[in-house]
C-alpha cells in the first residue's frame, strides 16, 4: 500500500530535522564503535581478531599460581611447549621425559592416604 505508515504519499521527502537526527545517531554509533575498537587487544594488529571472551571449558585448565619447580609463568609455559615425542627427542631423552614418577610392583597393595581430622569432621555433618 503506497504511503502506509507515513504522512505523505509517494515522492514525499523526509524532513531536514529527521535527516539531521539520523546523521547524528549514525555519527554517535560510529564514535562508540571506534572507542570500543581502540580498547581491544588487537587494535594495533591489522587483519587480526583476538577473542576476549572467557572460555569456560579452558578455565578449569588454567592455574592460579605457577607450579613448584618453576619460578615464573614464562618458564612454566616454555616447559610445556617442549615436545615429548620420539620424533623430536633422542630415545634416552624420551624415556626420561615420559617415565613414571611413582613405580609400584605389580600386585603390591597401595595403602590409602590418611585423611586429616578436619576433613573427616566436615564429611560427617
Amino acid at each position: 500500500l503506497p504511503g502506509w505508515g507515513a504522512w505523505g504519499g509517494s515522492g514525499a521527502h523526509p524532513s531536514k530535522k529527521a535527516l539531521s537526527r539520523k546523521a547524528e545517531r549514525e555519527f554517535e554509533l560510529k564514535a562508540k564503535i571506534r572507542a570500543a575498537a581502540s580498547r581491544r587487544k588487537d587494535a594495533a594488529l591489522e587483519h587480526v581478531q583476538i577473542s576476549e571472551k572467557r572460555d569456560k571449558k579452558m578455565a578449569k585448565f588454567t592455574l592460579e599460581t605457577v607450579p613448584f619447580p618453576f619460578t615464573s609463568r614464562d618458564q612454566y609455559e616454555r616447559s610445556l611447549r617442549h615436545p615429548l615425542g620420539k620424533e623430536w627427542n633422542t630415545t634416552k631423552a624420551h624415556e626420561t621425559l615420559t617415565q613414571r614418577r611413582v613405580t609400584v610392583a605389580a600386585g603390591a597393595v597401595i595403602e590409602p592416604m590418611a585423611q586429616h581430622r578436619k576433613s573427616v569432621n566436615r564429611n560427617r555433618s
